[in-house]
C-alpha cells in the first residue's frame, strides 16, 4: 500500500508531500514529491490502481501528471485522443487567473478537490449536462452543506469555469462548450436561517457583561469588534501605529489571514476598500489608547490585543478558549441569541442602518466594494420598528376612542 509523508522544509514555512510505495507491493522503494496534498492523494490512488508501479505515460498525462515522466518526453496535459475532462480544464483555468491572491487560488483549488472533482473531475467538460449539475448541487445539500456554501462554490469556481469554456480560445480555437449548464439553475432549497444579532442595548449589555466576567482581555477585543464592525482578521491584527488618539479612530493597515493552515499577518488588506479609517466611541477610544501605552512599554509587542503569550490571537484558540464560554454564559444570563463572532459585525451594521446612517458611510464602515453587499447580507430586519408602528397605526385607526370587540353571549 502506498503512503503519504508530510515533509516540511527546514524553516517550517513550506510543506510538501511525498508519495512512497514498494514496487509491485514488495520490491524496492519508489516515490514522488508534490507541492499540494490533493495532488499527492490523487497520485497515490493512481499508483495503487496500477499495482504499486509507476503508472504508464498515458495514465500520467490523463490525470495531469505528465510532468513526472523523466527524459525529453513532455506529454500534453490532455492526450489528443482523449476528451478534455472537467478536471483538466479547471486546472488550466486556475492558471489563467490574473494576479490572484495566493489564498484565493488555494481556496478555489480546495473547493474543487473536495466538492467538485469527486463527482465531475473525470467527466468530459463538453458533455456535462444541466441535470448532472442539478444532481451535483443536491448531493452537496444532502451531504449537509448550507445553501450559502453551495452558492459560494458554484459562484466563485464552477460557474466561471463553464463561462470560460463557452468562450473561444486565446488563439481563436473554437469554444469547448456551446452553453453553460449553470445558467438559470436555482440553488437547492433548504431551511434558511437569519444570523443572530444583538438588537437592543439590553442585549449588548448582557453580552459584554458575560465577556468581561470570562476574560477582560478577550472582552476588550470583542468590545472593539462590536463597536467598529471590524472583521476578525482586522481587529486581531490591529497594530498600535494604526490608532489615532487625537481623532479617536483606528485605521486598517494590515490583516491577519490564514494561509496554508497557518495564521500570518499580511501588510495590507485584500482590497482597496479594506483601507479605511473607523471612528471609536469615547470609552472604546480610551480603552484602545491605554492598550497602546501598555504596548509601548513591552518590547516586541506588535498588536493592540494580544493572546496570553503576547502574540496575536489565533481564531481557533480564541473561539475555543474564550468565545464559547462567553456565548454560553450570556445565554445563561438571559441573552435570547446564539451569537457568532461575525454576528457582532452584523449587529453594528444593522444598528447603523436602522438609525439612518447614509448608505455611502455604511459601505465605508463595512469596507465593502458595493453597498448592495452591505444591505443584502449584513443589514437584518429587527423589531425596533414595532412600537413606532403600533403607535402610528393606533393613531390612524383611533382605537383608543373605540371599544374593540364585542362581549360574547
Amino acid at each position: 500500500m502506498a503512503t503519504i509523508e508530510k515533509r516540511p522544509s527546514q524553516d517550517g514555512k513550506v510543506i510538501r508531500w511525498r508519495v512512497k510505495w514498494r514496487t509491485g507491493g514488495s520490491g524496492r522503494w519508489d516515490g514522488r514529491q508534490f507541492e499540494r496534498n490533493g495532488d499527492a492523494k490523487r497520485f497515490k490512488a493512481l499508483v495503487e490502481a496500477h499495482g504499486h508501479v509507476m503508472p504508464p505515460l498515458k495514465a500520467l498525462a490523463e490525470h495531469g501528471f505528465g510532468y513526472l515522466v523523466p527524459g525529453d518526453v513532455t506529454p500534453t496535459l490532455q492526450p489528443a485522443d482523449e476528451k478534455l475532462t472537467f478536471w483538466a480544464y479547471a486546472e488550466e483555468w486556475l492558471g489563467t487567473l490574473v494576479k490572484p491572491h495566493p489564498e484565493t487560488v488555494r481556496k478555489y483549488r480546495e473547493r474543487l478537490e473536495k466538492h467538485v472533482y469527486p463527482r465531475l473531475g473525470d467527466r468530459p467538460i463538453a458533455e456535462i449536462t444541466r441535470r448532472e449539475m442539478r444532481e451535483w448541487q443536491q448531493g452537496l445539500r444532502d451531504g449537509g452543506l448550507s445553501a450559502k456554501t453551495i452558492a459560494n462554490i458554484r459562484g466563485e469556481t464552477v460557474v466561471p469555469i463553464f463561462k470560460a469554456a463557452c468562450r473561444p480560445g486565446e488563439d481563436g480555437e473554437p469554444a469547448v462548450r456551446t452553453s453553460n449548464p449553470m445558467d438559470g439553475l436555482p440553488l437547492p432549497e433548504g431551511p434558511r436561517t437569519e444570523r443572530d444579532i444583538l438588537e437592543s442595548p439590553d442585549e449588548a449589555r448582557l453580552f459584554l457583561e458575560a465577556a468581561y466576567q470570562v476574560d477582560p482581555e478577550a472582552a476588550d477585543l470583542l468590545l472593539c469588534k462590536l463597536s467598529t464592525g471590524l472583521r476578525w482578521g482586522e481587529v486581531s491584527a490591529l497594530p498600535p501605529r494604526a490608532v489615532n488618539v487625537a481623532r479617536s479612530t483606528v485605521s486598517i493597515v494590515q490583516v491577519l489571514r490564514k494561509v496554508n493552515r497557518r495564521w500570518v499577518v499580511e501588510p495590507k488588506p485584500k482590497t482597496k476598500q479594506g483601507y479605511r479609517e473607523v471612528p471609536l466611541t469615547a470609552a472604546v477610544a480610551r480603552m484602545v489608547a491605554e492598550r497602546c501605552v501598555a504596548a509601548s512599554r513591552e518590547p516586541g509587542r506588535q498588536f493592540v490585543f494580544v493572546a496570553p503569550r503576547g502574540n496575536h490571537w489565533r481564531y481557533e484558540d480564541f473561539y475555543t478558549d474564550r468565545w464559547v464560554k462567553i456565548r454560553d454564559l450570556a445565554r445563561e444570563n438571559g441573552l435570547p441569541r446564539r451569537m457568532t463572532m461575525h454576528g457582532l459585525r452584523h449587529s453594528l451594521l444593522t444598528l447603523l442602518a436602522t438609525e439612518g446612517v447614509d448608505l455611502a458611510a455604511l459601505r465605508t464602515m463595512a469596507g465593502h466594494a458595493s453597498v448592495t453587499t452591505t444591505m443584502n447580507v449584513y443589514v437584518h430586519a429587527t423589531r425596533r420598528h414595532h412600537e413606532p408602528v403600533r403607535q402610528i397605526v393606533g393613531d390612524f385607526l383611533g382605537v383608543d376612542a373605540l371599544t374593540v370587540g364585542s362581549p360574547v353571549g
